[in-house]
């Protein structure tokens, strides 16, 4: 893979891991849309200010930008590693966040605390939770239409919209896998 290729699959990576649109990334870094646009298409070589201002946007270095990490054969994560977005209500983690083709998934552990009631808002236009029951009893999906579901259970619904989750007895722990459309699909011209 050439530099120009690593360069725009990191800046699409980034930019899909902030939520960030073309027209977005460009405000924030000072460096215009159309330039942008034609480093996503490996159409231009971008000078040693414009990679500095991406680079400086993502907080990131140029070599960064520049370079492809090496994917691992196998990859780990290990309860307690993934990236904590516990609140009141429910412990969780995302075990995993990764652009594939065109959008994004990620996967979370969460246990949900019995007589706790929470609504998540939309997570973006055309936004799906595939949702597996792995103890407990859970009452989830989009508002007035959610469906009680038990240990074992799978369920996918549209998180494009308010959806709930709630714990019914006792807690109830689920993995969830979401799959996020690329944003430039919605966001860019």
């Amino acid at each position: 893979m050439d530099q120009l290729q690593a360069l725009a699959e990191n800046i699409r990576a980034l930019r899909a891991t902030h939520g960030l649109s073309l027209s977005q990334l460009a405000e924030r870094s000072g460096i215009a849309k159309a330039t942008l646009f034609k480093i996503s298409r490996c159409q231009t070589n971008p000078t040693l200010d414009t990679l500095t201002a991406i680079a400086d946007t993502f907080d990131v270095t140029v070599i960064d930008l520049l370079t492809m990490a090496p994917s691992p054969a196998v990859d780990v994560v290990r309860p307690g590693e993934g990236l904590d977005l516990s609140d009141d209500l429910a412990k969780g983690e995302i075990l995993r966040s990764q652009v594939i083709g065109a959008g994004t998934l990620e996967i979370h552990s969460q246990t949900f605390q019995a007589g706790g009631s929470e609504v998540s808002h939309s997570h973006g236009a055309g936004t799906r939770e595939h949702v597996l029951v792995h103890t407990g009893t859970i009452r989830l999906g989009p508002v007035g239409h959610e469906v009680e579901a038990t240990a074992g259970d799978y369920v996918t619904y549209l998180a494009d919209c308010p959806h709930r989750w709630q714990a019914v007895g006792d807690d109830s722990h689920v993995w969830i896998v979401h799959t996020y459309p690329r944003a430039a699909a919605f966001l860019d011209g």
